[in-house]
Protein backbone atom coordinates (compact mmCIF):
# COMPACT_ATOMS: atom_id res chain seq x y z
CA UNK A 1 0.00 0.00 0.00
CA UNK A 2 1.53 3.33 -1.11
CA UNK A 3 1.44 5.52 2.01
CA UNK A 4 2.78 9.06 2.28
CA UNK A 5 4.66 9.90 5.43
CA UNK A 6 5.13 13.38 6.84
CA UNK A 7 3.21 15.13 4.08
CA UNK A 8 0.46 12.54 4.16
CA UNK A 9 -0.78 13.75 7.55
CA UNK A 10 0.15 17.40 7.16
CA UNK A 11 -3.44 18.50 6.98
CA UNK A 12 -5.75 21.12 8.32
CA UNK A 13 -7.35 19.87 11.53
CA UNK A 14 -10.56 21.28 12.93
CA UNK A 15 -10.69 21.39 16.72
CA UNK A 16 -14.31 21.29 17.85
CA UNK A 17 -15.89 21.64 21.32
CA UNK A 18 -13.32 23.59 23.26
CA UNK A 19 -13.41 27.12 24.64
CA UNK A 20 -9.70 26.51 24.75
CA UNK A 21 -8.41 22.97 25.14
CA UNK A 22 -6.60 23.63 28.38
CA UNK A 23 -9.11 26.10 29.87
CA UNK A 24 -11.95 23.70 29.14
CA UNK A 25 -10.28 20.95 31.12
CA UNK A 26 -10.09 23.23 34.12
CA UNK A 27 -13.80 23.99 33.76
CA UNK A 28 -14.57 20.32 33.38
CA UNK A 29 -12.64 19.43 36.49
CA UNK A 30 -14.54 22.08 38.44
CA UNK A 31 -17.71 20.20 37.61
CA UNK A 32 -19.43 22.97 35.69
CA UNK A 33 -22.56 21.63 33.99
CA UNK A 34 -22.44 22.58 30.32
CA UNK A 35 -25.47 23.13 28.12
CA UNK A 36 -26.52 20.71 25.41
CA UNK A 37 -25.50 21.27 21.80
CA UNK A 38 -27.41 20.43 18.63
CA UNK A 39 -26.84 16.67 18.76
CA UNK A 40 -28.10 14.03 21.16
CA UNK A 41 -26.10 14.08 24.36
CA UNK A 42 -25.09 10.80 25.90
CA UNK A 43 -25.52 11.99 29.45
CA UNK A 44 -26.46 9.97 32.51
CA UNK A 45 -27.85 12.96 34.40
CA UNK A 46 -31.10 13.11 32.43
CA UNK A 47 -34.27 13.80 34.34
CA UNK A 48 -37.00 11.08 34.43
CA UNK A 49 -39.02 12.84 31.73
CA UNK A 50 -35.99 12.73 29.42
CA UNK A 51 -35.98 8.95 29.74
CA UNK A 52 -39.42 8.56 28.14
CA UNK A 53 -39.64 6.89 24.71
CA UNK A 54 -35.97 6.01 24.67
CA UNK A 55 -34.89 2.94 22.72
CA UNK A 56 -32.90 0.16 24.43
CA UNK A 57 -29.83 1.53 22.63
CA UNK A 58 -30.50 5.02 23.99
CA UNK A 59 -30.70 3.68 27.53
CA UNK A 60 -27.57 1.57 27.05
CA UNK A 61 -25.56 4.54 25.80
CA UNK A 62 -26.83 6.88 28.53
CA UNK A 63 -25.64 4.33 31.08
CA UNK A 64 -22.38 3.77 29.22
CA UNK A 65 -21.55 7.50 29.25
CA UNK A 66 -22.75 8.22 32.78
CA UNK A 67 -20.62 10.92 34.37
CA UNK A 68 -18.86 11.82 31.11
CA UNK A 69 -19.76 15.50 30.77
CA UNK A 70 -17.65 16.49 27.81
CA UNK A 71 -14.38 16.18 25.99
CA UNK A 72 -12.33 17.25 23.01
CA UNK A 73 -13.27 16.51 19.42
CA UNK A 74 -10.68 16.64 16.62
CA UNK A 75 -11.72 16.49 12.97
CA UNK A 76 -9.07 16.27 10.25
CA UNK A 77 -8.37 14.89 6.78
CA UNK A 78 -5.58 12.88 5.19
CA UNK A 79 -4.67 12.09 1.59
CA UNK A 80 -6.48 14.26 -0.93
CA UNK A 81 -8.23 17.41 0.29
CA UNK A 82 -11.81 16.76 1.39
CA UNK A 83 -14.06 19.60 0.25
CA UNK A 84 -17.70 20.48 0.91
CA UNK A 85 -17.91 18.07 3.82
CA UNK A 86 -21.20 17.24 5.53
CA UNK A 87 -21.46 15.06 8.63
CA UNK A 88 -24.88 13.82 9.70
CA UNK A 89 -25.74 12.06 12.94
CA UNK A 90 -28.13 9.12 13.35
CA UNK A 91 -31.10 11.52 13.21
CA UNK A 92 -29.96 12.87 9.83
CA UNK A 93 -29.12 16.18 11.50
CA UNK A 94 -26.01 18.14 10.52
CA UNK A 95 -23.41 17.36 13.16
CA UNK A 96 -20.56 19.23 11.49
CA UNK A 97 -19.82 20.79 8.11
CA UNK A 98 -16.61 22.10 6.55
CA UNK A 99 -15.83 23.88 3.30
CA UNK A 100 -12.47 22.15 3.15
CA UNK A 101 -10.29 19.81 5.18
CA UNK A 102 -6.78 19.58 3.81
CA UNK A 103 -3.55 21.49 3.45
CA UNK A 104 -3.40 25.19 4.19
CA UNK A 105 -2.69 25.48 7.90
CA UNK A 106 -4.56 24.59 11.06
CA UNK A 107 -8.05 25.94 11.73
CA UNK A 108 -9.79 25.73 15.08
CA UNK A 109 -13.45 26.05 15.96
CA UNK A 110 -14.68 26.28 19.53
CA UNK A 111 -17.98 25.30 21.11
CA UNK A 112 -19.07 25.84 24.69
CA UNK A 113 -21.67 23.07 24.77
CA UNK A 114 -21.15 19.67 26.30
CA UNK A 115 -19.80 17.04 23.98
CA UNK A 116 -22.34 15.19 21.87
CA UNK A 117 -21.24 11.84 20.54
CA UNK A 118 -23.31 10.46 17.64
CA UNK A 119 -24.35 6.83 17.54
CA UNK A 120 -23.51 6.79 13.84
CA UNK A 121 -21.87 9.38 11.63
CA UNK A 122 -22.71 9.69 7.93
CA UNK A 123 -19.91 11.62 6.22
CA UNK A 124 -20.06 12.92 2.64
CA UNK A 125 -17.60 15.08 0.71
CA UNK A 126 -18.16 16.48 -2.77
CA UNK A 127 -16.53 18.13 -5.75
CA UNK A 128 -15.73 21.84 -5.76
CA UNK A 129 -18.92 22.75 -7.63
CA UNK A 130 -21.14 21.76 -4.68
CA UNK A 131 -22.86 24.55 -2.77
CA UNK A 132 -24.21 25.08 0.75
CA UNK A 133 -27.68 23.76 1.51
CA UNK A 134 -30.45 26.12 2.57
CA UNK A 135 -31.08 26.55 6.27
CA UNK A 136 -34.51 26.75 7.90
CA UNK A 137 -34.82 30.35 6.76
CA UNK A 138 -34.26 29.41 3.13
CA UNK A 139 -30.80 30.99 3.04
CA UNK A 140 -27.78 29.05 1.83
CA UNK A 141 -25.63 28.45 4.87
CA UNK A 142 -22.30 26.60 5.14
CA UNK A 143 -23.31 25.27 8.56
CA UNK A 144 -26.28 23.48 6.93
CA UNK A 145 -24.00 21.18 4.93
CA UNK A 146 -23.55 20.87 1.18
CA UNK A 147 -25.43 19.57 -1.84
CA UNK A 148 -24.95 19.27 -5.58
CA UNK A 149 -21.74 18.54 -7.41
CA UNK A 150 -20.48 14.95 -7.43
CA UNK A 151 -20.01 12.81 -4.34
CA UNK A 152 -16.38 11.76 -3.86
CA UNK A 153 -16.76 10.09 -0.47
CA UNK A 154 -19.81 8.64 1.27
CA UNK A 155 -19.29 6.62 4.45
CA UNK A 156 -21.30 5.74 7.54
CA UNK A 157 -19.46 4.66 10.68
CA UNK A 158 -20.37 3.75 14.25
CA UNK A 159 -19.02 6.10 16.89
CA UNK A 160 -20.49 6.13 20.42
CA UNK A 161 -20.62 2.37 20.93
CA UNK A 162 -16.97 1.97 19.90
CA UNK A 163 -15.46 3.82 22.86
CA UNK A 164 -14.39 1.06 25.29
CA UNK A 165 -15.96 0.96 28.73
CA UNK A 166 -12.51 0.81 30.34
CA UNK A 167 -11.66 4.21 28.80
CA UNK A 168 -14.82 5.78 30.24
CA UNK A 169 -14.26 4.04 33.58
CA UNK A 170 -10.76 5.53 33.72
CA UNK A 171 -12.15 9.03 33.15
CA UNK A 172 -14.85 8.58 35.78
CA UNK A 173 -12.36 7.46 38.42
CA UNK A 174 -9.65 9.92 37.44
CA UNK A 175 -10.83 13.49 37.95
CA UNK A 176 -7.87 14.84 35.99
CA UNK A 177 -8.74 13.53 32.55
CA UNK A 178 -11.11 13.91 29.62
CA UNK A 179 -12.07 11.96 26.51
CA UNK A 180 -10.64 12.94 23.13
CA UNK A 181 -12.67 11.74 20.15
CA UNK A 182 -10.78 11.93 16.85
CA UNK A 183 -12.29 11.72 13.37
CA UNK A 184 -10.11 11.61 10.24
CA UNK A 185 -11.36 11.55 6.69
CA UNK A 186 -9.14 9.32 4.56
CA UNK A 187 -9.32 8.50 0.86
CA UNK A 188 -10.60 5.02 1.68
CA UNK A 189 -13.07 5.89 4.46
CA UNK A 190 -13.67 7.61 7.78
CA UNK A 191 -11.35 6.73 10.67
CA UNK A 192 -12.48 6.92 14.29
CA UNK A 193 -9.96 7.14 17.10
CA UNK A 194 -9.86 8.10 20.76
CA UNK A 195 -7.60 8.55 23.75
CA UNK A 196 -7.63 10.17 27.18
CA UNK A 197 -6.00 13.49 27.99
CA UNK A 198 -4.69 12.94 31.50
CA UNK A 199 -3.31 15.78 33.60
CA UNK A 200 -0.74 15.07 36.29
CA UNK A 201 1.89 16.75 38.43
CA UNK A 202 5.34 16.45 36.92
CA UNK A 203 8.74 17.89 37.61
CA UNK A 204 8.54 21.52 36.61
CA UNK A 205 4.78 21.82 37.01
CA UNK A 206 1.44 20.42 35.99
CA UNK A 207 1.25 18.90 32.52
CA UNK A 208 -0.69 16.34 30.50
CA UNK A 209 -0.23 13.21 28.42
CA UNK A 210 -2.37 11.13 26.10
CA UNK A 211 -3.10 7.61 27.31
CA UNK A 212 -5.32 4.65 26.38
CA UNK A 213 -5.31 5.26 22.60
CA UNK A 214 -7.53 3.13 20.39
CA UNK A 215 -9.62 2.98 17.26
CA UNK A 216 -8.56 3.11 13.62
CA UNK A 217 -5.47 5.27 14.03
CA UNK A 218 -3.02 6.83 16.48
CA UNK A 219 -0.71 9.79 16.02
CA UNK A 220 3.02 9.36 16.66
CA UNK A 221 4.58 10.48 19.93
CA UNK A 222 6.81 13.45 19.22
CA UNK A 223 9.42 15.01 21.49
CA UNK A 224 11.48 18.03 20.56
CA UNK A 225 10.24 17.75 16.98
CA UNK A 226 11.32 14.12 16.57
CA UNK A 227 9.17 10.98 16.35
CA UNK A 228 10.02 8.82 19.35
CA UNK A 229 7.07 6.43 18.97
CA UNK A 230 5.52 5.68 15.62
CA UNK A 231 1.84 6.11 14.93
CA UNK A 232 -0.37 3.58 13.15
CA UNK A 233 -3.48 3.23 11.02
CA UNK A 234 -5.84 0.37 10.26
CA UNK A 235 -5.94 -0.17 6.49
CA UNK A 236 -9.12 -1.17 4.58
CA UNK A 237 -8.08 -4.83 4.71
CA UNK A 238 -7.81 -4.69 8.50
CA UNK A 239 -4.02 -4.55 8.70
CA UNK A 240 -2.37 -2.33 11.31
CA UNK A 241 0.37 -0.33 9.60
CA UNK A 242 2.91 1.81 11.44
CA UNK A 243 3.39 5.31 10.09
CA UNK A 244 5.82 8.20 10.56
CA UNK A 245 3.29 11.02 10.53
CA UNK A 246 4.49 14.26 12.03
CA UNK A 247 1.12 15.80 12.90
Amino acid sequence: MNMKNAGFWSRSATLVFLNCQRQFLSILLLGVSLASGGCSLLMSDSSPRDMVNLTPEDKMLIHKYRGIRGGALYISAVGEDKNNVTMLNQNDMVWHAALSLGEGGSRHLTYTSAMSIPRTLHVIWRTDDAEPRKNRNGVRDVTAGYEGGSILGDYTVKVASRIPDEVLDFIRTNGNSLLRLKIRLADHGVLIGWDVEEWYNAKGGRTFRYVMPGGDFKEPKIKYGKVIERGWMITPDGEKVEMDWTD
